[in-house]
């Protein structure tokens, strides 16, 4: 599978709380991409949408209904979620289209909201720093260089 989780680890440790929405987007993007590159082996296949139904839920569950837009974007969702059921059924890219078109458009109105925000503190605290870069060894081969600060989840 090509989805990389540490990296994803390292955004989520890091991201604002909108941020974290357009990492789900992310997520739910590379699932469905992973589907395509299987879709002949049906195990695979199956794994990769479920779990892009998956992230969708999630973003459908974090919606407070008290706003507006939150019943439009619902609406959204539950089509990108219907879409997705087709495509895991005819296993036509056609069908796959319009859903990935209406999650792209989202999403990239949840980017323009995020380079605008001012406030992009960390929703977690306390959490690894991680440090890495490339420097020379001994024998002059260039070696990897990880440095992580343990400090793990919420601050309480």
């Amino acid at each position: 599978m090509a989805i990389n989780k540490q990296d994803y680890v390292a955004k989520i440790a890091t991201a604002s709380p909108l941020k974290l929405v357009i990492i789900n987007f992310e997520i739910i993007f590379d699932y469905i991409e992973e589907s395509k590159k299987n879709i002949n082996n049906e195990k695979d296949f199956d794994f990769n949408i479920f779990k892009a139904r998956q992230f969708l839920s999630e973003l459908r569950g974090s919606l407070n209904m008290k706003y507006e837009i939150s019943l439009q974007l619902l609406n959204m969702y539950n089509y990108v979620d219907k879409q997705l059921a087709i495509f895991l059924f005819s296993k036509k890219l056609e069908d796959l289209e319009a859903g990935t078109k209406v999650l792209k458009t989202i999403m990239s109105a949840f980017e323009e909201i995020e380079e605008q925000e001012k406030d992009k503190t960390a929703i977690m605290e306390n959490t690894d720093a991680i440090y890495a870069g490339l420097t020379y060894g001994k024998n002059g081969q260039l070696q990897e260089f990880v440095d992580i600060r343990h400090n793990k989840g919420f601050k309480a």
